[in-house]
Protein backbone atom coordinates (compact mmCIF):
# COMPACT_ATOMS: atom_id res chain seq x y z
CA UNK A 1 0.00 0.00 0.00
CA UNK A 2 1.41 3.40 -0.97
CA UNK A 3 1.73 6.19 1.59
CA UNK A 4 -0.89 8.18 -0.31
CA UNK A 5 -3.40 5.32 -0.20
CA UNK A 6 -2.74 4.33 3.40
CA UNK A 7 -5.21 5.51 6.01
CA UNK A 8 -4.07 7.26 9.17
CA UNK A 9 -4.65 4.03 11.06
CA UNK A 10 -2.55 2.05 8.56
CA UNK A 11 0.32 4.53 8.85
CA UNK A 12 0.33 4.46 12.64
CA UNK A 13 0.21 0.66 12.70
CA UNK A 14 3.01 0.33 10.15
CA UNK A 15 5.22 2.71 12.15
CA UNK A 16 4.51 0.82 15.37
CA UNK A 17 5.14 -2.61 13.85
CA UNK A 18 8.13 -1.86 11.64
CA UNK A 19 10.32 0.63 13.54
CA UNK A 20 13.65 -0.91 14.54
CA UNK A 21 15.74 -0.27 17.63
CA UNK A 22 18.37 1.37 15.40
CA UNK A 23 15.77 3.85 14.11
CA UNK A 24 15.21 5.38 17.55
CA UNK A 25 17.46 8.29 18.67
CA UNK A 26 19.87 7.48 21.48
CA UNK A 27 18.52 10.24 23.73
CA UNK A 28 15.01 8.82 23.44
CA UNK A 29 16.22 5.31 24.26
CA UNK A 30 17.80 6.70 27.41
CA UNK A 31 14.59 8.54 28.28
CA UNK A 32 12.57 5.33 27.84
CA UNK A 33 14.98 3.44 30.13
CA UNK A 34 14.50 6.07 32.84
CA UNK A 35 10.72 6.03 32.46
CA UNK A 36 10.68 2.25 32.79
CA UNK A 37 12.79 2.55 35.93
CA UNK A 38 10.53 5.26 37.31
CA UNK A 39 7.31 3.35 36.62
CA UNK A 40 8.57 0.22 38.33
CA UNK A 41 9.77 2.24 41.33
CA UNK A 42 6.36 3.89 41.68
CA UNK A 43 4.71 0.46 41.78
CA UNK A 44 7.16 -0.85 44.38
CA UNK A 45 6.53 2.12 46.67
CA UNK A 46 2.77 1.75 46.29
CA UNK A 47 2.67 -1.96 47.08
CA UNK A 48 2.27 -1.66 50.90
CA UNK A 49 -0.68 0.78 50.69
CA UNK A 50 -4.30 -0.03 51.38
CA UNK A 51 -5.33 1.14 47.90
CA UNK A 52 -2.85 -1.29 46.34
CA UNK A 53 -4.25 -4.13 48.43
CA UNK A 54 -7.75 -3.30 47.24
CA UNK A 55 -6.63 -3.29 43.60
CA UNK A 56 -4.98 -6.67 44.04
CA UNK A 57 -8.10 -8.05 45.71
CA UNK A 58 -10.21 -6.95 42.75
CA UNK A 59 -7.71 -8.51 40.34
CA UNK A 60 -7.64 -11.79 42.25
CA UNK A 61 -11.41 -12.05 41.98
CA UNK A 62 -11.20 -11.66 38.19
CA UNK A 63 -8.09 -13.74 37.53
CA UNK A 64 -6.87 -15.83 40.46
CA UNK A 65 -3.92 -17.30 38.56
CA UNK A 66 -2.00 -16.78 35.36
CA UNK A 67 1.49 -16.51 33.88
CA UNK A 68 2.04 -12.76 34.19
CA UNK A 69 3.66 -11.18 37.28
CA UNK A 70 2.03 -8.16 38.90
CA UNK A 71 4.49 -5.41 39.74
CA UNK A 72 5.29 -4.93 43.41
CA UNK A 73 3.67 -8.19 44.49
CA UNK A 74 4.21 -11.94 44.49
CA UNK A 75 0.97 -12.47 42.58
CA UNK A 76 0.40 -13.48 38.99
CA UNK A 77 -2.60 -13.18 36.70
CA UNK A 78 -3.65 -13.43 33.09
CA UNK A 79 -2.31 -10.73 30.76
CA UNK A 80 -5.30 -8.39 30.94
CA UNK A 81 -5.68 -8.60 34.70
CA UNK A 82 -1.93 -8.30 35.25
CA UNK A 83 -1.78 -5.18 33.08
CA UNK A 84 -4.73 -3.71 34.97
CA UNK A 85 -3.17 -4.37 38.38
CA UNK A 86 0.36 -3.29 37.47
CA UNK A 87 -0.89 -0.05 35.89
CA UNK A 88 -3.01 0.61 38.94
CA UNK A 89 -0.05 0.13 41.27
CA UNK A 90 2.18 2.40 39.19
CA UNK A 91 -0.45 5.13 39.56
CA UNK A 92 -1.47 4.53 43.21
CA UNK A 93 0.79 7.23 44.67
CA UNK A 94 0.22 9.67 41.77
CA UNK A 95 4.02 9.73 41.44
CA UNK A 96 4.10 8.30 37.90
CA UNK A 97 5.18 9.99 34.69
CA UNK A 98 3.42 12.32 32.28
CA UNK A 99 3.43 13.67 28.75
CA UNK A 100 3.58 17.47 28.66
CA UNK A 101 3.83 19.82 25.71
CA UNK A 102 4.59 23.45 26.61
CA UNK A 103 3.62 22.51 30.16
CA UNK A 104 0.19 21.19 29.22
CA UNK A 105 -0.38 17.81 30.83
CA UNK A 106 -1.65 15.15 28.44
CA UNK A 107 -1.92 11.96 30.44
CA UNK A 108 0.20 9.51 32.44
CA UNK A 109 1.39 7.15 29.70
CA UNK A 110 3.95 5.06 31.58
CA UNK A 111 1.42 3.37 33.84
CA UNK A 112 -0.64 1.95 30.98
CA UNK A 113 2.17 1.35 28.50
CA UNK A 114 4.76 -0.16 30.83
CA UNK A 115 2.16 -2.40 32.48
CA UNK A 116 0.97 -3.70 29.10
CA UNK A 117 4.52 -4.26 27.86
CA UNK A 118 5.52 -6.22 30.96
CA UNK A 119 2.38 -8.37 30.69
CA UNK A 120 3.69 -9.48 27.30
CA UNK A 121 6.67 -11.15 28.98
CA UNK A 122 4.26 -13.66 30.60
CA UNK A 123 6.72 -14.34 33.37
CA UNK A 124 9.65 -14.99 31.05
CA UNK A 125 12.36 -12.68 29.80
CA UNK A 126 12.38 -10.32 26.85
CA UNK A 127 15.26 -8.94 24.80
CA UNK A 128 16.11 -5.49 26.14
CA UNK A 129 16.18 -3.90 22.71
CA UNK A 130 12.79 -5.35 21.84
CA UNK A 131 11.34 -4.00 25.09
CA UNK A 132 12.78 -0.50 24.62
CA UNK A 133 11.61 -0.40 21.00
CA UNK A 134 8.06 -1.42 21.95
CA UNK A 135 7.97 1.18 24.71
CA UNK A 136 9.40 3.94 22.50
CA UNK A 137 6.93 3.43 19.65
CA UNK A 138 4.05 3.08 22.12
CA UNK A 139 4.99 6.34 23.86
CA UNK A 140 5.25 8.03 20.48
CA UNK A 141 1.88 6.81 19.18
CA UNK A 142 0.25 7.57 22.52
CA UNK A 143 1.55 11.15 22.52
CA UNK A 144 0.47 11.78 18.95
CA UNK A 145 -3.02 10.45 19.63
CA UNK A 146 -3.68 12.77 22.57
CA UNK A 147 -2.16 15.77 20.78
CA UNK A 148 -4.29 15.16 17.70
CA UNK A 149 -7.59 15.08 19.62
CA UNK A 150 -7.23 18.13 21.88
CA UNK A 151 -10.67 19.71 22.20
CA UNK A 152 -11.67 23.35 22.12
CA UNK A 153 -11.75 25.08 25.54
CA UNK A 154 -15.55 24.93 25.44
CA UNK A 155 -15.64 21.18 24.83
CA UNK A 156 -12.89 20.60 27.41
CA UNK A 157 -15.13 22.14 30.06
CA UNK A 158 -17.88 19.67 29.11
CA UNK A 159 -16.07 16.36 28.64
CA UNK A 160 -12.47 15.18 28.77
CA UNK A 161 -10.47 12.06 29.48
CA UNK A 162 -6.98 12.38 30.90
CA UNK A 163 -5.67 8.89 30.10
CA UNK A 164 -8.41 6.91 28.40
CA UNK A 165 -6.65 7.14 25.03
CA UNK A 166 -3.77 5.18 26.58
CA UNK A 167 -5.61 1.99 25.65
CA UNK A 168 -4.11 2.58 22.20
CA UNK A 169 -0.58 3.05 23.53
CA UNK A 170 -0.98 -0.09 25.62
CA UNK A 171 -2.16 -2.05 22.57
CA UNK A 172 0.87 -0.87 20.59
CA UNK A 173 3.31 -1.98 23.33
CA UNK A 174 1.66 -5.36 23.93
CA UNK A 175 1.00 -5.98 20.25
CA UNK A 176 4.54 -5.16 19.21
CA UNK A 177 6.02 -7.52 21.82
CA UNK A 178 3.56 -10.29 20.99
CA UNK A 179 4.52 -10.25 17.31
CA UNK A 180 1.55 -8.68 15.54
CA UNK A 181 2.01 -7.68 11.91
CA UNK A 182 1.17 -4.14 10.83
CA UNK A 183 -2.23 -5.26 9.53
CA UNK A 184 -3.08 -7.12 12.73
CA UNK A 185 -1.84 -4.22 14.84
CA UNK A 186 -4.17 -1.89 12.93
CA UNK A 187 -6.99 -4.26 13.87
CA UNK A 188 -5.87 -4.25 17.51
CA UNK A 189 -5.73 -0.44 17.53
CA UNK A 190 -9.34 -0.41 16.33
CA UNK A 191 -10.33 -2.68 19.18
CA UNK A 192 -8.37 -0.61 21.70
CA UNK A 193 -10.09 2.60 20.60
CA UNK A 194 -13.52 1.06 21.02
CA UNK A 195 -12.66 -0.60 24.35
CA UNK A 196 -11.14 2.56 25.83
CA UNK A 197 -12.79 3.84 29.05
CA UNK A 198 -15.16 6.76 28.81
CA UNK A 199 -13.65 10.27 29.14
CA UNK A 200 -14.88 10.72 32.70
CA UNK A 201 -12.76 13.50 34.22
CA UNK A 202 -15.87 15.59 34.92
CA UNK A 203 -17.26 12.79 37.09
CA UNK A 204 -14.33 12.22 39.44
CA UNK A 205 -16.52 13.28 42.41
CA UNK A 206 -15.10 16.80 42.60
CA UNK A 207 -18.29 18.03 44.27
CA UNK A 208 -19.03 14.94 46.35
CA UNK A 209 -15.91 13.30 47.73
CA UNK A 210 -14.20 10.90 48.20
CA UNK A 211 -12.62 11.07 44.75
CA UNK A 212 -12.72 8.05 42.47
CA UNK A 213 -10.14 5.36 43.25
CA UNK A 214 -9.04 5.02 39.60
CA UNK A 215 -8.26 8.72 39.20
CA UNK A 216 -6.99 8.84 35.62
CA UNK A 217 -8.18 5.37 34.57
CA UNK A 218 -4.72 4.20 33.57
CA UNK A 219 -5.53 0.65 34.74
CA UNK A 220 -8.67 0.10 32.64
CA UNK A 221 -6.79 1.60 29.67
CA UNK A 222 -3.94 -0.88 30.10
CA UNK A 223 -6.34 -3.80 30.32
CA UNK A 224 -8.27 -2.58 27.26
CA UNK A 225 -5.07 -2.42 25.22
CA UNK A 226 -4.05 -5.95 26.15
CA UNK A 227 -7.50 -7.37 25.46
CA UNK A 228 -7.55 -5.57 22.10
CA UNK A 229 -4.39 -7.43 21.06
CA UNK A 230 -5.79 -10.73 22.31
CA UNK A 231 -8.88 -10.16 20.16
CA UNK A 232 -6.67 -9.52 17.14
CA UNK A 233 -4.63 -12.68 17.81
CA UNK A 234 -7.88 -14.65 17.95
CA UNK A 235 -8.89 -13.39 14.51
CA UNK A 236 -11.77 -11.19 15.66
CA UNK A 237 -12.50 -8.10 13.58
CA UNK A 238 -12.33 -4.67 15.18
CA UNK A 239 -13.25 -1.20 13.90
CA UNK A 240 -11.41 -0.46 10.66
CA UNK A 241 -9.55 2.83 10.09
CA UNK A 242 -10.53 3.96 13.56
CA UNK A 243 -8.59 7.24 13.42
CA UNK A 244 -9.98 8.38 10.10
CA UNK A 245 -12.91 10.54 9.07
CA UNK A 246 -15.59 12.59 10.77
CA UNK A 247 -16.61 9.67 12.98
CA UNK A 248 -13.10 8.66 14.04
CA UNK A 249 -11.65 8.12 17.49
CA UNK A 250 -11.61 11.85 18.17
CA UNK A 251 -15.43 11.87 18.02
CA UNK A 252 -15.67 8.63 19.96
CA UNK A 253 -13.60 10.05 22.82
CA UNK A 254 -15.68 13.24 23.04
CA UNK A 255 -13.50 15.81 21.28
CA UNK A 256 -14.74 18.39 18.81
CA UNK A 257 -11.42 18.78 16.98
CA UNK A 258 -8.91 16.56 15.22
CA UNK A 259 -5.55 17.16 13.54
CA UNK A 260 -4.57 14.22 11.37
CA UNK A 261 -1.20 15.79 10.54
CA UNK A 262 -0.20 15.76 14.20
CA UNK A 263 -1.16 12.10 14.37
CA UNK A 264 0.81 10.82 11.39
CA UNK A 265 3.12 13.45 9.91
CA UNK A 266 6.90 12.83 10.08
CA UNK A 267 6.58 9.49 11.84
CA UNK A 268 10.06 8.23 12.64
CA UNK A 269 11.60 11.66 12.03
CA UNK A 270 9.91 13.86 14.63
CA UNK A 271 9.65 12.21 18.05
CA UNK A 272 6.97 13.76 20.25
CA UNK A 273 7.91 11.22 22.92
CA UNK A 274 10.73 13.60 23.84
CA UNK A 275 8.00 15.47 25.73
CA UNK A 276 7.66 12.72 28.32
CA UNK A 277 7.93 14.14 31.84
CA UNK A 278 8.62 12.88 35.35
CA UNK A 279 7.15 13.85 38.70
CA UNK A 280 9.05 15.16 41.70
CA UNK A 281 6.06 15.05 44.09
CA UNK A 282 3.53 12.22 44.64
CA UNK A 283 0.54 14.43 43.95
CA UNK A 284 -1.61 15.80 41.14
CA UNK A 285 0.56 17.66 38.63
CA UNK A 286 -1.64 20.75 38.87
CA UNK A 287 -0.31 21.54 42.35
CA UNK A 288 3.40 20.92 41.75
CA UNK A 289 4.34 24.54 41.10
CA UNK A 290 2.72 25.61 44.37
CA UNK A 291 4.41 22.77 46.27
CA UNK A 292 7.82 23.63 44.87
CA UNK A 293 7.38 27.36 45.50
CA UNK A 294 6.53 26.61 49.11
CA UNK A 295 9.35 24.11 49.56
CA UNK A 296 11.94 26.57 48.25
CA UNK A 297 10.79 29.38 50.55
CA UNK A 298 10.38 27.07 53.55
CA UNK A 299 13.80 25.43 53.22
CA UNK A 300 15.61 28.72 52.63
CA UNK A 301 13.96 30.33 55.66
CA UNK A 302 15.04 27.62 58.09
CA UNK A 303 11.55 27.70 59.62
CA UNK A 304 10.03 24.98 61.75
CA UNK A 305 6.55 23.82 60.78
CA UNK A 306 5.18 25.10 64.11
CA UNK A 307 6.30 28.64 63.26
CA UNK A 308 4.03 28.88 60.22
CA UNK A 309 1.11 31.24 60.79
CA UNK A 310 -0.41 31.23 57.31
CA UNK A 311 0.31 29.88 53.84
CA UNK A 312 -1.28 31.67 50.91
CA UNK A 313 -1.35 29.86 47.57
CA UNK A 314 -1.64 32.23 44.60
CA UNK A 315 -3.44 30.16 42.01
CA UNK A 316 -6.43 29.70 39.70
CA UNK A 317 -10.12 29.75 40.57
CA UNK A 318 -10.48 26.09 39.65
CA UNK A 319 -7.62 24.96 41.84
CA UNK A 320 -8.86 27.09 44.72
CA UNK A 321 -12.24 25.41 44.36
CA UNK A 322 -11.15 21.78 43.95
CA UNK A 323 -7.79 21.38 45.74
CA UNK A 324 -8.22 23.03 49.15
CA UNK A 325 -9.60 20.08 51.13
CA UNK A 326 -7.69 20.44 54.41
CA UNK A 327 -8.79 17.10 55.88
CA UNK A 328 -8.68 14.50 53.07
CA UNK A 329 -10.47 11.27 53.94
CA UNK A 330 -8.51 8.97 51.60
CA UNK A 331 -5.05 8.84 50.09
CA UNK A 332 -6.49 9.75 46.70
CA UNK A 333 -8.16 12.82 48.20
CA UNK A 334 -4.81 13.70 49.82
CA UNK A 335 -3.07 13.60 46.42
CA UNK A 336 -5.41 16.38 45.30
CA UNK A 337 -5.14 18.37 48.55
CA UNK A 338 -2.77 21.33 48.56
CA UNK A 339 -3.09 21.77 52.33
CA UNK A 340 -2.19 18.14 53.07
CA UNK A 341 0.77 18.06 50.67
CA UNK A 342 2.11 21.37 52.00
CA UNK A 343 1.82 19.93 55.48
CA UNK A 344 3.70 16.79 54.47
CA UNK A 345 6.55 18.92 53.11
CA UNK A 346 6.64 21.10 56.22
CA UNK A 347 6.67 18.05 58.50
CA UNK A 348 9.61 16.58 56.55
CA UNK A 349 8.01 13.30 55.53
CA UNK A 350 9.71 11.28 52.74
CA UNK A 351 7.69 11.63 49.56
CA UNK A 352 7.25 7.91 49.05
CA UNK A 353 5.62 7.67 52.50
CA UNK A 354 3.23 10.64 52.32
CA UNK A 355 0.15 8.42 52.33
CA UNK A 356 1.15 6.06 55.10
CA UNK A 357 -1.57 5.97 57.81
CA UNK A 358 0.81 7.59 60.31
CA UNK A 359 1.43 10.55 57.99
CA UNK A 360 -2.25 10.92 57.14
CA UNK A 361 -2.91 11.17 60.90
CA UNK A 362 0.13 13.33 61.75
CA UNK A 363 -1.00 16.32 63.87
CA UNK A 364 1.82 18.47 62.47
CA UNK A 365 0.58 17.89 58.92
CA UNK A 366 -2.98 18.66 60.00
CA UNK A 367 -1.92 21.85 61.82
CA UNK A 368 -0.13 23.19 58.74
CA UNK A 369 -3.03 22.19 56.47
CA UNK A 370 -5.44 24.27 58.54
CA UNK A 371 -3.35 27.38 57.85
CA UNK A 372 -3.55 27.17 54.05
CA UNK A 373 -5.68 29.60 52.07
CA UNK A 374 -5.92 30.34 48.37
CA UNK A 375 -5.94 33.63 46.55
CA UNK A 376 -6.93 33.76 42.89
CA UNK A 377 -4.27 35.45 40.77
CA UNK A 378 -5.76 36.67 37.46
CA UNK A 379 -2.66 35.88 35.38
CA UNK A 380 -2.17 32.47 36.94
CA UNK A 381 -5.88 31.78 36.47
CA UNK A 382 -5.55 32.66 32.78
CA UNK A 383 -2.61 30.28 32.32
CA UNK A 384 -4.20 27.40 34.22
CA UNK A 385 -7.78 27.78 33.03
CA UNK A 386 -7.34 29.04 29.46
CA UNK A 387 -6.17 27.27 26.30
CA UNK A 388 -2.64 26.79 27.70
CA UNK A 389 -3.95 24.59 30.55
CA UNK A 390 -0.65 24.28 32.39
CA UNK A 391 0.35 24.46 36.05
CA UNK A 392 1.67 27.76 37.40
CA UNK A 393 1.74 29.29 40.83
CA UNK A 394 3.52 30.78 43.79
CA UNK A 395 3.18 30.69 47.57
CA UNK A 396 3.70 33.19 50.39
CA UNK A 397 4.34 32.16 53.98
CA UNK A 398 3.50 34.26 57.03
CA UNK A 399 5.70 33.41 60.02
CA UNK A 400 7.13 35.36 62.95
CA UNK A 401 5.53 38.59 61.84
CA UNK A 402 7.17 38.50 58.39
CA UNK A 403 6.08 37.38 54.94
CA UNK A 404 8.29 35.01 52.93
CA UNK A 405 7.85 34.98 49.17
CA UNK A 406 8.17 31.74 47.27
CA UNK A 407 9.18 32.10 43.61
CA UNK A 408 6.62 32.25 40.82
CA UNK A 409 6.95 29.07 38.79
CA UNK A 410 5.50 28.88 35.29
CA UNK A 411 6.27 25.18 34.79
CA UNK A 412 6.77 22.25 37.16
CA UNK A 413 10.05 20.38 37.41
CA UNK A 414 10.35 17.23 35.36
CA UNK A 415 9.04 18.79 32.16
CA UNK A 416 11.37 18.93 29.13
CA UNK A 417 11.93 22.62 29.87
CA UNK A 418 12.86 21.90 33.52
CA UNK A 419 14.18 18.38 33.20
CA UNK A 420 15.45 16.26 36.08
CA UNK A 421 18.75 14.50 35.48
CA UNK A 422 19.57 10.80 35.46
CA UNK A 423 20.93 10.82 39.00
CA UNK A 424 17.71 12.28 40.37
CA UNK A 425 15.59 9.67 38.58
CA UNK A 426 17.76 6.90 40.04
CA UNK A 427 17.54 8.50 43.50
CA UNK A 428 13.75 8.65 43.25
CA UNK A 429 13.67 4.98 42.23
CA UNK A 430 15.88 4.06 45.16
CA UNK A 431 13.69 5.95 47.64
CA UNK A 432 10.54 4.39 46.20
CA UNK A 433 11.90 0.85 46.23
CA UNK A 434 13.17 1.34 49.78
CA UNK A 435 9.69 2.45 50.85
CA UNK A 436 8.39 -0.74 49.27
CA UNK A 437 10.61 -2.82 51.52
CA UNK A 438 13.36 -3.72 49.05
CA UNK A 439 16.93 -4.22 50.23
CA UNK A 440 19.85 -2.13 48.97
CA UNK A 441 21.33 -5.09 47.10
CA UNK A 442 18.06 -5.88 45.31
CA UNK A 443 17.51 -2.22 44.45
CA UNK A 444 20.97 -1.88 42.92
CA UNK A 445 20.62 -5.07 40.90
CA UNK A 446 17.20 -4.12 39.54
CA UNK A 447 18.28 -0.58 38.66
CA UNK A 448 21.43 -1.91 37.01
CA UNK A 449 19.49 -4.41 34.90
CA UNK A 450 17.08 -1.72 33.66
CA UNK A 451 19.74 0.89 32.97
CA UNK A 452 21.79 -1.62 30.95
CA UNK A 453 18.92 -2.43 28.59
CA UNK A 454 19.83 -1.83 24.97
CA UNK A 455 23.26 -3.39 25.19
CA UNK A 456 23.52 -6.42 22.87
CA UNK A 457 22.21 -9.61 24.44
CA UNK A 458 20.82 -8.01 27.60
CA UNK A 459 17.40 -9.37 28.55
CA UNK A 460 14.83 -8.25 31.09
CA UNK A 461 12.36 -10.14 33.28
CA UNK A 462 9.86 -8.87 35.83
Amino acid sequence: MTAAAATLTDRIAAFAAETRFEDIPDDLIERVRLHLLDAIGCALAAAPTDLARRLLTATAAESPAGPCPILGSDRTAGPGAAAFASAGLINVLDFDDGFEVAGKGLGHPGASIVAAALAATAGGSVDGRDLLTALAVAFEVNGRVILSIQPSPERHRQVYGVCQHQAIGAAVAYGRLSGLSAADLANAIGFAASLAPLPSLRKYNWEKRPLVSFKDYVAPAAEAGVRAVQHAHAGLIGPVDVFDGETGFWRMIGSDRFDGAVLAQDLGRVWWARNLSLKTYPACRWIHTALESFEIAFRESGLDAAAIERITVHTSAGLARDFLDAAPATMVDAQFSLPFCLGAIAAGHPKARWYDPAVMADPTVAAVAEKVTAEVDPEIDRVMSGPERRPAGRVTIRAGGRTLEGPFLALPRGTPERAVDRAEVISKFTDNATAGGWTVDCIERLAGSILSLGAPGVRFSV
